[in-house]
């Protein structure tokens, strides 16, 4: 970690208004980062980013060279203390594509000086992530994530604890879409949408909605038998809701949501992997 240039420090009515934020209970999402922001919160994090609100180069710690290490959203919360104000940043670049071409910087205002940088979690990316207020005060995350690659499309929805080695305190499923993989049959999944549930101004669970299909593709008629020019012929689509109960620490699935779950199931064997 280095320090460059002087801090351009957080005024008291910008970290008041973070602090309601955070404040306001489970429901604080993330959000899109202001070049303000950004050069506020990586002035600790590169000697760049006091000025310009990224890194150039890479920082030492993503273990990449060249670059440009970006920013792109902000969610502010209990992360690590119940005690203390975090800011967990989506940072794009200096990852390969295995790490999803980023991670994500765990940062702690410290009094009324400036940031400082907790840790950085190569791979995770936080770009759509909500708060989610713990039993012992914390704020874990509820985070939708995707990758690709080959032509298929993944997209999960996990649970983070930014306390624990590898972050991940659960993985709900992961969605499979393979209409563009050139495979003769697969599946056509997707989130679709997700919101946490309250009850007395604490989260008691959660409702997603997942939309499924599956297809086959004829095998093309030419010598070459190319797996990709025959055309997708597809079922059509179903949503269905998953519900799930949270006990202050982790999100167990309802029973009658085990229907949904089982067909989901049927159109990809893959999915629910993490339950």
């Amino acid at each position: 970690m280095r320090v460059g240039a002087p801090l351009t420090l957080l005024t008291l009515a910008a970290l008041s208004a973070q602090a309601a934020s955070v404040g306001a209970g489970a429901g604080a999402g993330s959000q899109k980062i202001t070049p303000k922001v950004a050069r506020e919160l990586l002035a600790s994090v590169c000697s760049s980013g006091v000025m310009t609100g990224e890194c150039t180069p890479c920082p030492a710690f993503t273990g990449a060279q060249g670059d440009t290490f970006s920013p792109a959203t902000v969610i502010y919360g209990h992360f690590a203390d119940p005690r203390a104000t975090d800011a967990l940043i989506d940072m794009g670049g200096c990852g390969p594509h295995v790490n999803n071409f980023g991670g994500s910087l765990l940062l702690r205002w410290q009094g009324l000086t400036s940031w400082k940088l907790l840790r950085y979690v190569q791979g995770i990316r936080s770009g759509q992530c909500l708060n989610v207020a713990a039993s012992d005060g914390r704020d874990l995350l509820l985070c939708q994530g995707s990758y690709s690659g080959m032509g298929t499309v993944v997209e999960n929805l996990v649970l983070l604890d930014l306390t624990k080695p590898d972050v991940m305190a659960q993985n709900f499923f992961s969605t499979y879409d393979t209409s563009q993989a050139c495979s003769p049959t697969g599946s056509i999944q997707q989130i679709v949408n997700w919101k946490l549930l309250a009850k007395s101004g604490s989260v008691s669970g959660l409702e997603v909605r997942i939309k499924s299909a599956t297809f086959t593709r004829p095998r093309d008629d030419t010598k070459a038998h190319d797996p990709c020019v025959g055309k997708l012929s597809a079922a059509p689509s179903r949503t269905y809701l998953l519900t799930y109960a949270f006990n202050g620490s982790r999100f167990a699935l309802l029973p009658a949501a085990r229907p949904a779950l089982a067909a989901l199931k049927r159109d990809n064997s893959e999915f629910g992997a993490g339950q």
